[in-house]
């Protein structure tokens, strides 16, 4: 299938802006690019790789690595899985705790083979820019960490991170590539005050300026996006938003913050929310006119009518908007996910 180029193909008046958030449940970079790219040719400006290798558990697995750090005995257990925590050594500097690299350039550096690969075959669309997800730092410390130990470590894995940014644009072409920034555990455990400890240690005007600070630290050349989550273990929330508003009102706090422009910031929508009371607050939402917007509010159990009623619901306060899932393709079966990419397709040629 070959995409020539046409500028009336992504024409905002004619096709509604579609992302694909992130994970697929397909082993290999080269499966997730070649159905998104087929599927959704003309429709996403930007293609996953899928995340084949995890998502935070990639980053997670560079920490013992760091000089100062030492496995805790806690635990943690999600639905999908059971994993170790980690805590600074007794006694060692905070300031000197060294992270390395975290590897997410490596990623990058083997999936846009693939990419360019397919985009010269004529199987992606010219123009479309290979999409890489990476966890907040703040995500990654308070997932892995415990206590005042996620405020000693979260320092030395914001330049971590940072570094592995600067990285990944010497491993690829900026003007060709999009990071997205996933926001979860700001969401879940201190504006939804999941763990109460943690929300009394992180003020949410502090989180704010980390994302900012993350979202400026990708060159102007490469898109940047805010994926803001409620956590997806299992293929479930941690926490079921009462609404929009905490979203909404973070952020307006990140967008006040930042030097670069956001090129676009996504929201989760779940399935049996169509009332107006949950988008409402969507009439505060500050966003600048070249930030695109996305409502994740596609779900394949319900498919176009659901979405339909969701995105109705959704114009009553705000009329520019795009689709998207709540979160990745990771828990929908194999089978399932061209049957999810064709509702994507659908709900993109506006009514």
């Amino acid at each position: 299938m070959n995409m020539a180029a046409n500028d009336s193909m992504l024409d905002p008046d004619v096709i509604r802006p579609t992302l694909l958030v992130g994970s697929f449940p397909f082993k290999t970079a080269a499966e997730t690019l070649e159905l998104g790219g087929t599927a959704l040719g003309g429709i996403a400006k930007r293609l996953t790789d899928g995340e084949p290798q995890g998502w935070n558990r990639f980053a997670a697995a560079r920490i013992p690595a760091a000089e100062g750090i030492k496995p805790d005995a806690a635990w943690t257990k999600l639905p999908n899985r059971t994993f170790q925590r980690f805590k600074v050594r007794e006694g060692f500097p905070p300031a000197q705790i060294e992270f390395g690299s975290i590897g997410y350039a490596d990623i990058v550096g083997e999936s846009f083979t693939i990419f360019e690969k397919l985009q010269g075959e004529g199987r992606i669309r010219p123009g479309v820019r290979l999409q890489q997800s990476l966890p907040s730092p703040f995500g990654v410390t308070a997932m892995y960490f415990t206590g005042d130990d996620i405020k000693s470590v979260f320092p030395a894995f914001e330049r971590a991170m940072f570094d592995e940014v600067a990285e990944i644009c010497r491993r690829a072409p900026a003007g060709r590539i999009a990071l997205q920034w996933d926001v979860a555990l700001e969401i879940v455990e201190v504006l939804e005050r999941h763990d109460p400890a943690i929300a009394e240690m992180f003020a949410p005007e502090n989180l704010a300026a980390a994302i900012a600070r993350a979202i400026d630290a990708v060159p102007v050349e490469v898109d940047v996006g805010v994926h803001l989550c409620y956590g997806n273990p299992g293929g479930r929330h941690v926490v079921e938003p009462r609404d929009l508003e905490n979203l909404v009102s973070f952020s307006n706090l990140v967008t006040s913050r930042i030097r670069r422009p956001l090129d676009w910031l996504h929201m989760p929508v779940p399935i049996e929310r169509h009332d107006h009371p949950y988008f409402a607050a969507l009439q505060g939402l500050d966003l600048s006119r070249d930030t695109e917007f996305y409502l994740g509010l596609v779900h394949l159990a319900d498919g176009f009518e659901g979405a339909s009623r969701r995105i109705a619901a959704a114009r009553q306060f705000r009329r520019d908007f795009g689709v998207s899932t709540e979160c990745g393709f990771r828990y929908v079966p194999e089978a399932s996910v061209g049957t999810l990419l064709e509702l994507h397709r659908q709900l993109a040629y506006r009514d």
